[in-house]
This record gives structure tokens, sequence and C-alpha cells, in this order.
């Protein structure tokens, strides 16, 4: 009789869709934030970070910036069809940071209808699960969901 595999499984990684995008946190007290740039001479604030500012258009002005991750929705949109390996129906949104860049992004935590958002709901950045490689391990990436008001309808 053959012997089970007593091997111990590889254990599964979460590997970020692209490196230096976000900061992934390694403990619950410690919140992710993204990786962008902030022009020393305009103060221009750009996701991701460049190597020349698009408003001076000067080289070597863009200094890495840690970008808090809350902001507000622009626009959105309920997208039914994915790429492989990713879910559909999924939720596509323009976000406005409170830092002043406009990215785009995922959303979840939200069902992906129309009646689950609306334009300026205040959203935070969360590290996510994008899809799986073929070795199982978890690509992850920047997405945003929506804060919970409080009971006084302050977002917490």
């Amino acid at each position: 009789m053959a012997e089970p595999n007593c091997e111990p499984a590889a254990q599964k990684k979460r590997v970020p869709v692209q490196e230096g995008l976000f900061y992934q946190p390694l403990s619950a007290e410690e919140r992710p934030y993204l990786i962008g740039g902030k022009c020393s001479t305009c103060g221009y604030v750009s996701f991701p970070r460049l190597l020349v500012c698009p408003r001076c258009v000067k080289k070597g002005t863009m200094e890495e910036m840690h970008i808090s991750g809350k902001g507000k929705i622009d626009t959105f949109s309920i997208c039914n069809a994915a790429l492989p390996g990713f879910k559909a129906p999924s939720i596509q949104a323009y976000i406005n940071l409170e830092e002043g860049a406009r990215i785009w992004s995922l959303v979840t935590g939200v069902e992906p209808s129309d009646a689950s958002l609306k334009i300026g709901t205040d959203v935070e950045l969360v590290i996510g699960k994008l899809r799986e490689d073929a070795a199982g391990n978890e690509i992850v990436s920047y997405q945003f969901k929506p804060v919970k008001p409080d009971l006084k309808g302050r977002s917490q």
C-alpha cells in the first residue's frame, strides 16, 4: 500500500498585480496605501507615480507620496462582461482622492447594481483579490469600498 503524501501543501501567496502601486499591510493595525507622486514644484499629485510632472512638465520633481486611499466616487459603471479570470458583473469607477488625484478602480463590498452606489459616495482603499494565477496564488490589487456611515450619518 502506498504511503500518503506527507509533504506540507505549498502555502498560497498574495501577489501584487504590479509591484510599486500600493502597500499591503502586514498586520491588522496597519492601513493600506497607494504609492503615488507629488510634484515638489507645483504640488500636482499623481497615481501611479510619474517621472515627469504633467502640469509643469519638469523632470525630476515627482517625489514619492503615500496616498491615504480615501475619496469619493466621481462616476461609475456596472460591467457585465469581464476579461478571462475576472468576475462579472463588477463595478468600475473613477475615484476623486482626498489628496487630489483622480483614479480608476474596481469597487467592492456592494452588489453590482445601479441602486448600490451613487455619485459622491465616500469610499476607502482595500487590497483585494482580483483572480488566481496558475499556481493558485491570489493576484491582489487596490480596490475601493463604500464607507459605512455611523448612526449620526457621518462616514467612519
